[in-house]
């Protein structure tokens, strides 16, 4: 039986999370890069955007198109994304765990894993949306195991769609799913029925269109290509093939879970758990077959750099196993607990912005993208803007949300945007010269203490 209210314990921490990243973000006097990159991306709607598939940023651009751009805008997108991670998490560990006070647990543990309550909190996009779909990925297997009806089929088929479009590594939970269908007969029975076809079609109509536009153009997939290079490989540093990959994947996924085992280490030492097997159901096998495939992957490509929020949304769905071997002594009390904990470390992030900016703490957020933009209005204001990257664009777009702004290193951007254009163009650095005298300059800008100079250019 659960206490399916609105001041529920876990609804309680959506909403104060859906606040306080709110408020985070008003806080700042410039944008972190994801936000930056979809006040930049937003301004239009595209197939596909750079490196990433193209679901949030629609998101983003309907958001925009109701509310304006603003900081709310982009805040806004993160905080109901987060908000629903959690409440579905939820609904996920109930189904599996069939216990109010564990699902809790499951969801106030988030509390101890830093790329989540850190990361995914405060500025991630693409990641977190991926966290939330796959869940969602998740609850629909679990119902589809219990009731094999069309509409569950034809929901995870307009999820698994989704999923592609939120970010590439969602294709892994599929691979873990062929996996976990040859060992597992829950999950065989599933994939096998002949109403998945009503899953395959609207995720192919969904996805299909992005892959075309991805497909169609070399350039694009050359410039994944590097995109995934410069993000997996590390520059001077020989790499051991197979060795490598595995060091850099247990290291990362060391990093995410060392702070909970830490805590069930403690609560064991203490004697208020007691361990048991783990029940080799089909949300193991799946929890082995994610690791099999995101080990193949990391070898045949390999992959010698990572970073903890890759690994993050691919095992979130795991944690309800973690709780499922855990026998609680006094389960209400660890709850009441864990849940004060979670508010503490929420109010901990909230409050880390003004501390920063008080105690002089560098970071990016507290200098602002003003002396470029009154630059640009006042001696440019009838020229393209072409800004050096997303982060300065998105910015610059924030303060100017009137006009189209343009980025260097965006390779989407269609050809003849800027074509018999006059630009204007801010570089960072003395080696984007090229020996052309610039026409201003910003000297020790931004916690950086870049240079930034201003070139006209006619296109």
């Amino acid at each position: 039986m659960t206490t399916n209210t609105l001041f529920s314990r876990n609804r309680i921490i959506a909403m104060v999370s859906f606040i306080a990243i709110i408020a985070i973000s008003l806080m700042k006097s410039a944008m972190e890069l994801e936000d930056a990159e979809q006040a930049y991306f937003s301004q239009w709607l595209r197939w596909g955007y750079d490196d990433q598939p193209p679901l949030y940023t629609w998101l983003q651009y309907g958001v925009n198109a109701i509310l304006g751009v603003q900081i709310l805008s982009f805040s806004i997108v993160r905080a109901i994304i987060f908000a629903f991670i959690l409440v579905c998490l939820f609904r996920f560990s109930l189904s599996y765990l069939k216990s109010e006070s564990k699902s809790n647990l499951v969801v106030f543990s988030l509390a101890l894993v830093p790329v989540f309550i850190d990361f995914t909190f405060r500025r991630l996009s693409h990641t977190s949306l991926l966290c939330l779909l796959i869940i969602i990925t998740y609850i629909l297997i679990q119902k589809l195991i219990q009731k094999k009806s069309l509409i569950n089929y034809l929901l995870l088929g307009i999820v698994i769609g989704l999923g592609v479009l939120s970010k590439y590594n969602y294709v892994f939970v599929l691979g873990a799913l062929g996996v976990t269908m040859l060992i597992d007969k829950e999950v065989r029975q599933v994939l096998l029925n002949p109403r998945i076809l009503m899953a395959i079609f609207p995720a192919l109509l969904i996805a299909a269109p992005h892959f075309n536009w991805l497909l169609g153009n070399q350039n694009y997939l050359q410039e994944l290509q590097s995109s995934v290079d410069l993000k997996t490989s590390m520059e001077g540093k020989n790499s051991i093939p197979v060795l490598s990959p595995i060091i850099a994947m247990v290291k990362n996924i060391i990093i995410i879970i060392a702070p909970l085992f830490v805590l069930i280490f403690l609560l064991k030492w203490r004697k208020k758990i007691d361990l048991k097997f783990a029940q080799q159901d089909w949300l193991f096998k799946m929890m082995i077959a994610q690791i099999i495939i995101i080990f193949l992957f990391f070898v045949m490509m390999g992959v010698n750099k990572t970073e903890e929020r890759w690994f993050l949304p691919l095992l979130l769905p795991f944690l309800p196993l973690l709780m499922k071997v855990i026998d609680f002594k006094n389960v209400k009390k660890i709850e009441r607990i864990t849940f004060i904990l979670f508010l503490v470390v929420v109010g901990i992030q909230t409050i880390r912005t003004p501390v920063e900016k008080i105690f002089n703490i560098p970071s990016d957020v507290h200098f602002g993208f003003q002396p470029i933009s009154e630059i640009l209005n006042s001696k440019y204001r009838k020229d393209i803007w072409v800004l050096p990257n997303v982060t300065y664009a998105g910015n610059i777009r924030l303060l100017n949300t009137g006009r189209e702004i343009y980025a260097m290193d965006d390779f989407s951007l269609p050809e003849f945007k800027l074509q018999g254009k006059t630009t204007v163009e801010v570089e960072l650095g003395k080696e984007q010269l090229k020996n052309q005298n610039p026409q201003d300059s910003i000297l020790a800008f931004g916690r950086r203490k870049q240079v930034i100079y201003f070139l006209k250019r006619s296109e």
